[in-house]
C-alpha cells in the first residue's frame, strides 16, 4: 500500500459519522483537487494529502460548546505527527499544513501557494450546486433545523450569528436552505482563486437560483 493509500485509512478513521463531512465528502473534495490542479504546475502530492486530512479535527470543532475550537487548525496539528511518521521533512509538512489550515472560508488564514488555492477551491465547490443541495438536506435532518423559513436576512445575520469574521450559528434549528444561500454561498465566486473552480461555480450556481426559486413557489403557494 502507498501512502497515499495509507492516508485514506487514516483519514476513515478520524472522520465524523456527519454525512455533510464523511469520508464521501473527502474524496469528492480530493477528486475535485485533481481536476481543477491537471495541467497546472502544482505538487500533486501536496494537494492530495491536504485534501485527505482537511477535516480530520472536524469533530473537536463539533464538540466544543464554546465555539472556539476551527477545525482547519485542529486538523493541521493532527496531520504534523500522520506526516512525519510518513518521513515527511518539515518544509513538505509546513507546505501541507498551510493548505490544510487556510481551506475554510471566513478566516484570516488566506491561501499563500497554488497548491492551497486549489485545496480550498475544491472544498468551497462542495457548497454550491446540487450536491450543496444534497449536503444541506443531511446538515438540516442532523441539525433539526427547517427546510425553509420566512426570516429576514439581516434580521437573522443579527439575530442568529455569532462572530463577525467566522459567522456561527448560535441556534442551528433557526437555519434553513435559504439562509444558507443568502449568508454564504451565493457569494461564492467572490472568494474561488481557480478560473477552473468559477466557471464550475457559475453552472452550479444556477441550479442553486432554480432550486430555490422553485422551493419558494411551492412552500409560499397560496389559493
Amino acid at each position: 500500500m502507498d501512502i497515499i493509500e495509507e492516508i485514506k485509512e487514516i483519514a476513515k478513521k478520524e472522520l465524523t459519522d456527519c454525512p455533510a463531512h464523511n469520508f464521501e465528502h473527502v474524496m469528492r473534495v480530493y477528486n475535485m483537487a485533481l481536476r481543477l490542479a491537471k495541467n497546472q504546475n502544482v505538487d500533486i502530492e501536496v494537494i492530495k494529502i491536504a485534501c485527505l486530512l482537511h477535516d480530520i479535527g472536524w469533530m473537536k470543532e463539533m464538540n466544543d460548546p464554546s465555539w472556539n475550537t476551527d477545525h482547519a487548525i485542529e486538523s493541521s496539528k493532527m496531520a504534523e505527527p500522520i506526516l512525519k511518521w510518513f518521513g515527511f521533512d518539515d518544509k513538505r509538512i509546513k507546505h501541507i499544513q498551510d493548505c490544510i489550515v487556510t481551506h475554510r472560508y471566513r478566516t484570516w488564514n488566506k491561501p499563500a501557494s497554488s497548491e492551497a488555492e486549489i485545496v480550498f477551491d475544491a472544498d468551497k465547490l462542495e457548497s454550491v450546486g446540487a450536491i450543496w443541495i444534497a449536503r444541506a438536506f443531511s446538515w438540516i435532518w442532523k441539525n433539526n433545523a427547517i427546510i425553509y423559513g420566512k426570516m429576514a436576512t439581516e434580521e437573522y445575520i443579527n439575530e442568529n450569528l455569532w462572530g463577525k469574521l467566522n459567522w456561527k450559528i448560535q441556534d442551528k434549528r433557526k437555519h434553513s436552505f435559504h439562509l444558507m444561500y443568502e449568508t454564504k454561498d451565493k457569494f461564492i465566486l467572490d472568494y474561488l482563486y481557480t478560473e477552473k473552480a468559477r466557471d464550475i461555480a457559475k453552472e452550479r450556481l444556477e441550479f442553486n437560483k432554480i432550486f430555490l426559486n422553485k422551493l419558494e413557489a411551492e412552500v409560499d403557494w397560496e389559493e
